[in-house]
C-alpha cells in the first residue's frame, strides 16, 4: 500500500479531498431532499399560513427557503407609492417632500442625519399586524421573510456598497423579556444576502421609557445618549442600520450620530415599516 502511495505521488496524480467531496454530497442531498419534503408536505406562507403552489417564484427561486411568502402577501406587503429618500414619508406631490421639515423639528435637528432611508411599508392593516408577529419568537421566520421581501422591492440597497449591516439594539432585560429581537434577525438576513459583516456594535447604556407611551419631542428627549459604540470597527465604514419600525425616526437619528461621531463615512436606514402620520405618534406602535 506504501508503495502504491509512493508511486501516485510520483506520477503527480492528485485527489479531491474527502472533507470537500462529502461536503458538495451534503449539499446535494440537502436541497433534493428539501425539494422532496415540499411534494408531501407543501410549504407554508410565513405570514398567512395558506399552502403555496410548487410553482410558485418564492420556491422555484429558493427551494431551500424555510419560510417564503405566498403571491398574495406579497402583493398586500408591497407598497408601490414613491416615497422621500432622507425621511421615508409619502411623496404626494412634486419632487420636493413637505414632512423632512417637520421630521427635523420634531426630533430638535438642523437636518436628517442618515443619508437614506429604505422603507417597505406603512405600519399599518397587514404589514403591521405582520410586523407586531414578528416581534415574538414563533415569528422570526416571518421577519426573515419580510427582510427577503425589503431586498426584493428595494433592490437599490444592493448598490449601497456597504460595509457592515447592524440592528437597532435592544436593552438586555427588555429582550429577555421578549425572547427575541426582530432587527437582529433582519440585520442577519440582509447582510447574508449583501455578503457583509453583520455587527453588533450598537449597545444600550439603559432601559429607557417605551417610545410608544411618549409624544414625538419627548421621543428624541428619551433616545438622548441612550446609546454607544462598541470598539472602532465601523471607523471609516458605510453602514446600513435595520429595524422593524421608524415612527419618529428618534431611535435612527440617535444612533446615526453616535456612529458619525466615531468616523462611520455614511450612514443609511432600512425598515419594515414606516408610520406615515407626523402629527401623532402616542401609541402608534
Amino acid at each position: 500500500m506504501f508503495c502504491f502511495y509512493l508511486v501516485i505521488r510520483a506520477m503527480g496524480i492528485k485527489f479531491c479531498k474527502p472533507s470537500s467531496i462529502w461536503a458538495k454530497c451534503r449539499g446535494w442531498a440537502s436541497c433534493h431532499l428539501v425539494e422532496l419534503g415540499h411534494i408531501f408536505f407543501p410549504p407554508s406562507c410565513a405570514a398567512c399560513g395558506e399552502d403555496i403552489s410548487l410553482t410558485s417564484e418564492a420556491v422555484k427561486t429558493r427551494p431551500d427557503y424555510k419560510a417564503p411568502l405566498c403571491e398574495a402577501c406579497v402583493l398586500t406587503f408591497t407598497d408601490l407609492r414613491p416615497r422621500c429618500d432622507r425621511c421615508g414619508l409619502p411623496k404626494y406631490s412634486g419632487s420636493i417632500c413637505n414632512f423632512c421639515q417637520k421630521i427635523m423639528d420634531q426630533l430638535g435637528v438642523k437636518e436628517i442625519l442618515w443619508q437614506q432611508i429604505f422603507v417597505l411599508g406603512s405600519y399599518e392593516d397587514c404589514l403591521r399586524t405582520a410586523v407586531i408577529a414578528g416581534k415574538r419568537p414563533s415569528g422570526e421566520a416571518l421577519v426573515e421573510a419580510l427582510s427577503k421581501l425589503l431586498l426584493n422591492q428595494r433592490p437599490s440597497i444592493q448598490e449601497l456598497k456597504v460595509d457592515a449591516v447592524i440592528p437597532v439594539p435592544m436593552h438586555w432585560r427588555k429582550r429577555w423579556v421578549r425572547g427575541t429581537n426582530s432587527a437582529n434577525i433582519m440585520a442577519k438576513q440582509i447582510a447574508s444576502s449583501l455578503k457583509v459583516p453583520y455587527r453588533c456594535s450598537i449597545r444600550c447604556k439603559r432601559l429607557k421609557r417605551p417610545q410608544k407611551l411618549l409624544s414625538a419631542k419627548m421621543r428624541a428627549t428619551n433616545m438622548a445618549d441612550k446609546f454607544y459604540v462598541r470598539g472602532n470597527q465601523l471607523t471609516g465604514k458605510r453602514v446600513l442600520v435595520v429595524d422593524d419600525v421608524a415612527t419618529t425616526g428618534a431611535t435612527l437619528s440617535a444612533i446615526t450620530h453616535c456612529l458619525l461621531e466615531i468616523g462611520a463615512t455614511v450612514v443609511y436606514a432600512a425598515v419594515l415599516a414606516r408610520t406615515d402620520d407626523v402629527t401623532n405618534h402616542v401609541g402608534k406602535r
